[in-house]
């Protein structure tokens, strides 16, 4: 039985399948995924019912992708531009999909490894990074979660302070771990930012350009411009830009290597995102 970790799928099950049938994946193996299983490709729908349906074979955390749909659902939240959700949303078994996929954890971990959606912030160590999924996923299965989604939206707190309490506490805790590309040297987020690693904002870097707390090998996905670059072995960046027309990949953990085919035809998008 082997393991494979993939970058975001993002609805983009005609490229998963493909990228699947590369690595030779076969009815033993398991397949672990960065996050963002949904939205913006073609079929969410037919990603999720794929996902759910390997059963314990498959293990994810939350991107925020997930999270909006999930909002959608449980929140309130209105469709924005790009997204690709009707099929999900009108399907007859979305609430039952929307109940597997909200309580999928935030933060994923083995002996040597780490697995979150967006990375690990520098002020951060284990224990914390840990303490705070789980604080925030009690909240996304728990009683309050419709709460939680009508008002998840918001970049502020944007910086971590350990005496937060209740709504932005919990907004911090996800935002970290979903959303996070750059920080400053406090580890403050910045938000505006999604290309490449030219031309960054004063006072910002990448999370992973900070010295870790984190005495594990992170990966993670949600940065689709890296392309997977970090100049860092300990950061290990898998979302690859399939729903951008570009490639997904995987990494096989039991011996690294890492597997890529080009996006599929049918998802790439015809328009840009």
């Amino acid at each position: 039985m082997a393991t494979y970790v993939v970058g975001d799928i993002q609805g983009c099950l005609a490229s998963l399948e493909a990228l699947l049938e590369r690595a030779h994946f076969n009815a033993t193996d398991a397949l672990w995924c960065v996050g963002d299983l949904v939205n913006r490709g073609p079929d969410s729908l037919a990603t999720l019912r794929f996902a759910h349906g390997l059963g314990e074979r498959f293990v994810c955390v939350l991107g925020n992708h997930d999270l909006h749909f999930l909002a959608m659902v449980y929140g309130g939240q209105p469709h924005r531009p790009g997204d690709t959700l009707e099929a999900l949303l009108a399907a007859p078994d979305c609430f039952d999909l929307a109940e597997w996929l909200r309580h999928q954890p935030l933060l994923v971990e083995t002996d040597d490894l780490v697995m979150v959606h967006a990375g690990i912030p520098h002020i951060w160590d284990l224990d914390t990074a840990r303490a705070n999924a789980r604080e925030a996923e009690a909240v996304l299965r728990g009683s309050g979660h419709r709460r939680f989604f009508a008002a998840m939206y918001g970049n502020e707190p944007a910086l971590w302070d350990a005496q937060l309490i209740r709504m932005p506490r919990h907004r911090a805790i996800v935002n970290y771990l979903t959303r996070m590309r750059l920080v400053d040297a406090d580890g403050r987020l910045e938000f505006a930012h999604k290309g490449t690693l030219d031309a960054l904002p004063p006072g910002y870097q990448p999370w992973f350009h900070y010295p870790s707390r984190v005495d594990k090998t992170i990966y993670f996905g949600h940065w689709a411009a890296l392309d997977g670059r970090t100049d860092n072995p300990r950061a290990i960046g898998l979302d690859t830009g399939a729903v951008w027309g570009r490639s997904m990949t995987a990494v096989r953990l039991d011996d690294g290597r890492a597997f890529s085919v080009p996006a599929a035809l049918r998802d790439r998008p015809s328009e840009p995102l």
